[in-house]
């Protein structure tokens, strides 16, 4: 059966939103009335219909931003709602009176809406997507040196080693880099390894060092102590990302670590020298003391570096810097002496 609006009532329904089975707007007495009731109905619309779209996001393995944005999204009463509304009081299916309250509660659940939104935008926040997760590869090859980590440090060093006619054995727990790294011809192994199980199928058993180059500050150190427990003699050489990293990495058991930068640093401030006067020899034994000094500085100092105390408030380390840096200064002057006698 063809359903046609045939009255004014039914009209308004249809073209207003807002409209009640008699034509009229929104009933705001009613809704004043009865505002805890009519907004509680509204609320359990939403509740209910929300659990539904959960269930069936589920369903359909829907996840993260995607499940919640599918459920809060469409939790509202729709539009269409305010037709049926209209046509069952015309059909005399409901009474004018329910029609009424029915409305407001559709109305009063669209106008919630941006609410949800919003708590969907708070939600999205907080959550990040799930990761693709692969299996570990099963690692097939052993080497005398074990590298975890094949970033831009971690690659520099494999080619290193490898032209120098040494195998190496390279763990990544990022599969993009690894493919990456396959596509230039370098083979390595996908997984994590900090995990026991993956490190010892690298051959940590056999290997004569290991090159910790890891992204993630705290999984080089705990890949440093889990190494370092399983292979007490095993030479291990880590990438620090500052002085502090450094210190940790040491108390962890690395025997050589290199901050990121300070090589590079070193260089350039060497062309510094280069270019304000001095020669490329005296610059280049510039450096070489520097280095020295800072390689054993840093081994001083780490012993009295304590992970729970600023070092600005650590009395011992202050007074340690300050006279390590006398030290140097000291260097510089015999060499500038030396360098003015010849």
């Amino acid at each position: 059966m063809s359903w046609k609006p045939t009255s004014n009532r039914s009209r308004a329904c249809f073209w207003g939103c807002f409209s009640s089975p008699s034509g009229r707007g929104i009933n705001f007495p009613l809704l004043f009335s009865n505002a805890p009731a009519i907004l509680s109905m509204a609320v359990l619309v939403i509740f209910i219909k929300g659990a539904v779209l959960w269930v069936i996001g589920r369903a359909f393995k829907l996840k993260g931003r995607d499940h919640w944005l599918f459920a809060l999204g469409l939790a509202q009463a729709g539009e269409f709602g305010f037709v049926m509304v209209g046509f069952s009081v015309t059909q005399s299916v409901i009474t004018p009176g329910v029609g009424d309250t029915l409305l407001l509660v559709i109305a009063l659940s669209m106008l919630i809406t941006p609410l949800l939104f919003i708590t969907y935008d708070l939600i999205s926040r907080s959550m990040k997507d799930a990761a693709v997760t692969h299996a570990p590869d099963k690692i097939d090859e052993e080497g005398p040196v074990i590298i975890a980590g094949i970033g831009r440090f971690g690659q520099i060093v494999n080619r290193l080693v490898q032209a120098s006619g040494f195998k190496t054995v390279v763990l990544d727990n990022n599969m993009d880099t690894i493919q990456l790294m396959r596509r230039f011809g370098f083979k390595g192994f996908y997984g994590d390894p900090t995990r026991s199980d993956i490190l010892h199928a690298a051959g940590l058993e056999t290997a004569r060092v290991l090159v910790v180059t890891l992204d993630d500050q705290e999984a080089a150190i705990k890949l440093v102590q889990v190494a370092r427990k399983a292979r007490p003699d095993l030479h291990i050489v880590a990438r620090a990302y500052d002085r502090s990293h450094t210190y940790k990495l040491y108390q962890a058991g690395a025997n050589d670590i290199v901050r990121e930068l300070f090589d590079s640093s070193l260089r350039a401030g060497r062309y510094v020298l280069e270019n304000i006067g001095l020669s490329e020899f005296e610059a280049a034994e510039a450096e070489k003391v520097f280095y020295h000094h800072d390689r054993e500085a840093v081994k001083e100092l780490a012993a009295l570096w304590k992970p729970d105390v600023p070092a600005s408030q650590n009395e011992a380390y202050v007074a340690r810097a300050r006279e390590l840096q006398k030290d140097l200064e000291t260097a510089f002057l015999a060499q500038a002496e030396e360098r003015d006698k010849g």
